[in-house]
């Protein structure tokens, strides 16, 4: 029963023991109905951030900015329900916000960049460093495509703080931004860190093995990438907020000449097909699991039942229709929000690419082959006598 204020408190407690996914997001909106009945606005706050941190990672964007307006609107009118923690809290769900906005095409680029502006002051005026507000804008240039390089610059080469992006992360989008030109060697060299283990946080390294996979086979470096594949999609199976990653390991496996794998891939997943709050990450999965399929189709096997969306059935070739039918129209909104074809354009890429050679695959994302039984210890040779010897060489005594 959340009938009394440390009733709430307790649930949120609990439900911020529990992983990210459908069940935590379904219970932080319950827990905010709750705390809103009790006069208390430290309560709702605490409530209200939960939640937008259960949105956050359950790939729920487009709910997201409401949620943390509601916030900001507290710390103006409550701003003594606001603590250290309270306050950090929500000065780095600007960034959050920032990032929802700019994966929902129905957001207006002009919307998107007030938010920069927004974050931007909001920043200066509480003394901290902008150091995540060119991050951000790199991000936007990136995804539109515009003044990409100059963006990178401004934001790689100052110095991190306090609200900037964990260090696994911003090596992971400065690598990232490496494969996209094509240099995959200094993009693996920046990611050494985060694969060593020495820089790692809640979703690194598994988010960078997924994307490191493209430039570890481009590289050559197959067996690296299969263990990027079995290690990395281990974390990401099942996981609502893992949809780009689960994507990409979808085109690995249409690129390395596995599709059955990519196929068991796509039935463990697809509940991913009904979720729709981050429409720039449901592009990506979209994409990788069109390509997957693609090979089905051009193979001759467009007949081949497949797992589509939860309750209903397709076969390769109808899933393959449907998926492309969609990724173009989605891909086609974004990028008449930004005035640019650059998301189309990245799509139309990843589609294009051809597979591995089976030389050069060598089954890159098979599973590990079963250990090899061991077999029972020999059981040793009895071990010969050696003549008994007397002391001092005295001969023996006759008996």
């Amino acid at each position: 029963m959340l009938d009394t204020p440390d009733a709430v408190r307790a649930a949120l407690r609990a439900n911020d023991e529990l992983p990210h996914g459908r069940p935590r997001t379904v219970t932080a909106e319950e827990l905010v109905d709750a705390a809103e009945q009790f006069d208390e606005p430290e309560l709702l706050v605490s409530a209200l951030l939960e939640l937008t941190e259960a949105y956050e990672y359950d790939a729920e964007q487009r709910k997201l900015p409401v949620v943390f307006a509601r916030i900001a609107k507290l710390r103006k009118d409550h701003p003594d329900s606001f603590g250290d923690w309270e306050n950090h809290a929500t000065d780095w769900r600007y960034k959050w916000v920032a990032a929802a906005l700019l994966s929902v095409p129905d957001v207006p680029l002009e919307a998107v960049r007030r938010w920069h502006g927004e974050l931007r002051s909001h920043y200066l005026a509480r003394g901290h460093d902008l150091q995540p507000h060119h991050a951000r804008q790199y991000h936007l240039a990136a995804h539109t495509g515009e003044g990409v390089q100059d963006a990178f610059e401004r934001w790689a080469t100052r110095w991190r703080s306090r609200y900037s992006d964990c260090h696994a992360c911003e090596l992971r989008h400065q690598a990232q931004h490496f494969v996209t030109l094509g240099d995959d060697e200094r993009a693996l060299e920046i990611w050494r860190p985060v694969f060593s283990g020495e820089r790692s946080c809640s979703e690194e390294p598994h988010v960078s093995r997924a994307l490191a996979l493209l430039p570890l086979l481009r590289t050559g470096r197959t067996e690296e990438a299969r263990s990027a594949h079995l290690t990395g999609y281990r974390w990401a199976r099942g996981r609502s907020g893992a949809a780009r990653a689960i994507g990409l390991h979808l085109e690995f496996c249409a690129l390395t000449r596995n599709e059955p794998r990519g196929l068991e891939i796509l039935a463990e997943n697809r509940d991913l097909f009904d979720r729709h709050g981050n429409p720039l990450s449901r592009l990506h999965f979209l994409t990788g699991a069109q390509l997957l399929l693609s090979r089905l189709v051009e193979d001759g096997h467009g007949d081949v039942p497949v797992a589509g969306p939860p309750g209903a059935h397709r076969t390769a070739a109808a899933l393959h229709a449907e998926l492309r039918t969609e990724g173009d129209a989605l891909a086609a909104r974004f990028d008449a929000r930004n005035g640019t074809a650059a998301v189309g354009d990245a799509r139309r890429a990843r589609l294009a690419r051809t597979r591995w050679s089976p030389s050069r695959c060598r089954s890159a994302c098979a599973p590990p082959p079963p250990p090899r039984p061991r077999r029972p210890p020999r059981p040793s040779p009895t071990p010969r006598r050696s003549p008994p010897t007397w002391p001092n060489s005295s001969p023996r005594p006759a008996s």
